[in-house]
C-alpha cells in the first residue's frame, strides 16, 4: 500500500528509516511529489512522473536543506511543465550530451 499524506516538516522529521530498504511517502496535494526515506536516515524530496511511457524520478533536494514548502512549490512548477508535455530530466540529459 502506498503511503500518502500531506507532507509537512513534522511528518518528514518523524519518519523512521526501515532497516534494509528505502521507501517513499507521497504527498496528497501534488501528484508524484514524495519524500524518500533512505535506510541511512537521510531524506530527499523527489518527483515521480511518466514521459513517453517511461517512469522517471527526479530528485528535488535533500531535507533539511530544502524545506517542505519550498520543495512543494518546486514540484508544482515542474508538474505544470510535465503536464504541458515537458520532460525536466530530459533537459538535464540533453545538457550532458552536448560537447
Amino acid at each position: 500500500m502506498v503511503k500518502k499524506l500531506r507532507l509537512n516538516e513534522k511528518s518528514v522529521r518523524e519518519a523512521v528509516p526501515e532497516p534494509g530498504r528505502d521507501y517513499q511517502i507521497f504527498d496528497s496535494e501534488v501528484r508524484g511529489f514524495a519524500i524518500c526515506i533512505y535506510r541511512s536516515g537521510n531524506r530527499a524530496f523527489t518527483l515521480d512522473y511518466r514521459h513517453a511511457g517511461r517512469q522517471r524520478r527526479m530528485t528535488l533536494g535533500r531535507w533539511p536543506e530544502w524545506s517542505t514548502a519550498a520543495a512543494r512549490e518546486r514540484a508544482k512548477e515542474l508538474r505544470r511543465n510535465i503536464d504541458a508535455g515537458g520532460d525536466p530530466l530530459g533537459v538535464n540529459e540533453d545538457g550532458r550530451d552536448a560537447p
